[in-house]
């Protein structure tokens, strides 16, 4: 059979070539998936200030969440100051190290209060000089740190900062500076800080710009000469009691050194499962479309072969030996790509912000043998199908089929289109309103995959529709315009079948422009129109000190300061009958006089009662984890800490400020450097209605004069700003998609060559029969346009629902935010793509002599 197949293979290339290009373009797609994946699970970067520790000790970085992935916390994970003790009497430890980090920025002295700024690659942190021991740093130059007012600077901070031994420098906490002479500088260990910058205190001094002097960033193990690292490790775990610590060894140090490493491991799991899945289903849905139409163009053949005796299980066998030749070469060779195709995902995703730029793939052999095992199995499921048909009916009937279409689509088939059309807008709309929340947003997104399924099981029935529409139309040019309409009726599932990509993807970039513009305009609405104070405080560096809020309200003419602290909180609820821990952006607020800085829209509720263990939900947030007033909120702050937390309101700008807002003091404590992002300032009122606007401005302008990396700002710049977190997530969103529509107008142009060249025969036929090349290239000219119009229709049909849903599950509001522009660029570019795929065919097709094309197919 194999020898059959790949003789008709070799002599029907056309009909392949599109089939082999479309699973060579999904093997690479679902490769990357792949590569993301177990990047995601095995990747990371290599250890520095920690490399010549044998064990690091550090908290558990994730939630543990059964039957389900485990989220990242967003803040580290600190240690209590007591288990290095617990530590330090296990066998084989020689010395342990225990680490206080701090996040800092340097000023030059120049002589004024402010400082001049010192302009870092990367960040830098402050430690204790016992941990130096961890990397190891040699001290290159004069002593190490003896008192508080000393520090040692790496050789490489210390270059970039233009200073010396015995120079003075500045260093901030947040907003607090301290001046600091230069004791030493050291050399960087053997790997160097290619991420980081590093000074170094006394221990007690690191200990007390740590916060928190009971709690360890980390604790550092030296071993014994000759003991196992593995074995050590193990040890320790078994040793520690009454506190969840993890152990580090080798490579994997370094998740425990940079948390944005493992943070993005998290994210590319999550991710590339989530994207994974949807692109499989794409691809699996174009291959069939596309094997589809290559055996609808061969019912002819097979027909024959029935007539000779052929029984339905050979035919069957024929194909998918066909399909089995024609998917492996092309799932292999597209597996390549693929490992390329990741890699520039990796970039994009780096250029946006959501990886670190240093974060290396793991290129390991497994996604390319999963990509290739899913791609056969897909394309042979697909041939199946698309033979099921002929391989059953009698011979008779299949003869008479080849050379006329079946009119009617089966009954079957009708009620599967209308189930799935039909379960498509439940999932888009209705869902949304009977179960709000991320759950109802993601069931928007991903109807549009039943929609367009249902659409394709009727799509000959759609262009018949609109071959009736257009047919006035296309009468009017006589000869050409008659045989479009008779083709384009008597052949419809012929042109269904490029229907149907053209209209995927039409609606997928539809649907995703309008999802993401309907989000995003919002959160801009919210952000500018929620800030109601007069101005707003925040800093250039790495944050505000907490005591800075004191010092603005002290300034002449304040009336109201409200300190805003920003980070990251899971919230753990059942899911269809799973548990499920998603993180929500939160800040935290004091309620005080709240009315006069913030607006947020509180829709039941006050944030008066925002005091103590409690909490105060966004909309979605509520509407995910179906809470309410009076609820109990199960959250784990940044920290990893648990909190059960009553909810004592629910407000309506979540997209702009944030999901989840706590207690200023209760979000603080369980950050990394307990700093406020903004302090939200509006004047005293003067009596006649407005603030004392003058004395603000100038004495907050003095106060910036005074203080390191302070920055005075108007509420519409601070909105603005705000938008950040939410361009990297949308820009994320993007990317991902963008290589879906990328692979499904790539198959758009594979199916309508494809579809446009296997008529030559057909072409023939007319140009023997009289038909001129131009009136052929004219009927070909409208019935593009019978096939793109359908196409754009549909997509946009398909796109309508999932945009409405999505919006109904984020705004609250039925109607979602259209971009005329962008929406019709994008229509105009589908149906330029549609028309050149078709006609540059057409003209190379009626090259040759007709009698040449009619017996060259026979």
């Amino acid at each position: 059979m194999f020898d059959i197949a790949w003789s008709t293979i070799k002599n029907r290339k056309g009909g392949f070539v599109a089939a082999f290009i479309a699973v060579i373009c999904g093997s690479a797609v679902i490769t990357a998936c792949g590569v993301l994946f177990v990047s995601g699970l095995l990747s990371g970067v290599a250890p520095e200030r920690y490399a010549g520790a044998t064990v690091m000790v550090g908290g558990r970085q994730t939630k543990d969440v059964k039957e389900n992935f485990d989220p990242y916390y967003a803040e580290r994970v600190t240690v209590p100051a007591s288990v290095a003790e617990q530590i330090s009497r296990v066998d084989g430890v020689e010395k342990v190290v225990r680490d206080h980090s701090v996040e800092m920025s340097l000023q030059k002295d120049d002589g004024s209060a402010r400082g001049e700024p010192v302009p870092l690659e990367h960040p830098l942190y402050g430690h204790g000089w016992s941990s130096a021991a961890l990397g190891p740093f040699e001290l290159a130059e004069g002593n190490e740190p003896g008192g508080a007012g000393e520090t040692v600077l790496d050789a490489g901070l210390a270059r970039a900062a233009g200073v010396e031994v015995g120079d003075t420098v500045r260093l901030s906490v947040g907003t607090t500076p301290q001046d600091y002479k230069v004791a030493g500088l050291v050399d960087a260990p053997a790997n160097g800080l290619d991420r980081q910058s590093a000074a170094f205190f006394s221990d007690a001094r690191a200990a007390g710009l740590s916060q928190r002097p009971d709690r360890l960033t980390a604790i550092g193990v030296l071993g014994e000469d000759g003991t196992d690292a593995g074995e050590l490790a193990g040890r320790i775990e078994a040793a520690v009691t009454g506190t969840d610590v993890v152990t580090y060894t080798g490579d994997a140090i370094g998740d425990l050194e940079f948390l944005d490493v493992g943070r993005s491991r998290g994210f590319l799991v999550m991710l590339s499962a989530s994207f994974g899945g949807t692109a499989l289903g794409v691809v699996v849905f174009v291959v069939s479309s596309t094997l589809g139409l290559a055996i609808h163009q061969r019912r002819r053949e097979l027909a024959m072969l029935r007539a000779v005796a052929a029984t339905p299980r050979q035919v069957h066998k024929l194909i998918g030996s066909e399909v089995l030749l024609v998917a492996g070469a092309g799932a292999v060779l597209g597996a390549a790509p693929g490992f390329l195709v990741a890699g520039l995902l990796r970039d994009a995703f780096a250029d946006v912000g959501v990886l670190p730029a240093d974060f290396e793939l793991s290129f390991n052999p497994l996604p390319a043998v999963a990509a290739v095992l899913l791609s056969v199995l897909g394309a042979l499921l697909a041939g199946f199908i698309a033979a099921r048909r002929i391989a059953k009916i009698k011979p008779v009937e299949a003869l008479s089929e080849s050379q006329v279409e079946k009119g009617e689509l089966g009954r079957t088939r009708k009620a599967v289109a209308l189930g799935l059309l039909g379960l498509g807008l439940v999932t888009s709309i209705v869902l949304p309103l009977l179960i709000p929340g991320q759950l109802a947003i993601a069931g928007a997104g991903g109807s549009l995959l039943l929609l367009m399924v249902g659409s394709a099981l009727i799509s000959p029935v759609l262009v018949q529709t609109t071959t009736r529409l257009l047919t006035p139309l296309l009468m009017r040019s006589k000869v050409s315009g008659y045989l479009a309409a008779a083709n384009s009726t008597a052949n419809a599932r012929r042109l269904s079948s490029a229907v149907v990509p053209l209209a995927l993807g039409t609606a997928m970039a539809l649907m995703q422009l309008s999802m993401l513009n309907t989000v995003e305009v919002t959160a801009k609405e919210q952000a500018a129109t929620g800030v109601v104070s007069d101005y707003v405080v925040t800093s250039g560096t790495t944050g505000l000190s907490t005591d800075l809020a004191e010092k603005v309200r002290a300034v002449d003419g304040v009336g109201t300061v409200t300190p805003v602290a920003r980070s990251q909180v899971l919230i753990t609820y059942v899911e269809i009958d799973k548990p499920v821990s998603n993180p929500f952006s939160a800040q935290g607020l004091e309620p005080r006089d709240l009315d006069r800085t913030l607006d947020l829209d509180v829709r039941e509720g006050s944030l008066d009662e925002l005091r103590g263990d409690t909490v105060a939900l966004s909309r979605i947030a509520a509407d995910t984890a179906r809470l309410d007033v009076g609820d109990t909120a199960d959250v784990d702050l940044g920290d990893g800490t648990s909190k059960e937390l009553k909810v004592v309101a629910l407000y309506g700008k979540g997209l702009g400020f944030g999901d989840v807002t706590l207690p200023h003091g209760m979000l603080t404590e369980h950050t990394a450097n307990q700093q406020d992002t903004a302090l939200l300032v509006t004047g005293e009122d003067d009596g006649g209605g407005g603030s004392a606007g003058g004395k603000v401005e100038s004495g907050l302008a003095d106060l910036a004069d005074g203080t390191p990396g302070l920055v005075v700002q108007s509420p519409e710049e601070f909105g603005a700003v705000e938008q950040g977190e939410f361009t990297q997530q949308s820009s994320t969103s993007l990317i991902a998609n963008a290589l879906l529509i990328l692979y499904v107008l790539i198959a758009v142009v594979n199916t309508l060559v494809m579809a446009t060249t296997g008529r030559s025969r057909e072409f023939g036929m007319l140009r023997l029969i009289g038909t001129s090349k131009q009136q052929t290239r004219r009927m070909m000219f409208l019935e593009s346009w019978v096939v793109i119009l359908t196409a754009v229709v549909v997509g946009i049909a398909l796109a309508i629902p999932p945009a409405v849903g999505a919006a109904l599950g984020t705004t609250g509001q039925p109607i979602p935010y259209v971009e005329p522009l962008a929406w019709g660029g994008i229509v105009v570019f589908v149906a330029l793509l549609g028309w050149l795929s078709i006609s540059l065919p057409t003209r190379s097709a009626l090259r040759g002599r007709p009698i040449d094309a009619v017996y060259a197919t026979e």
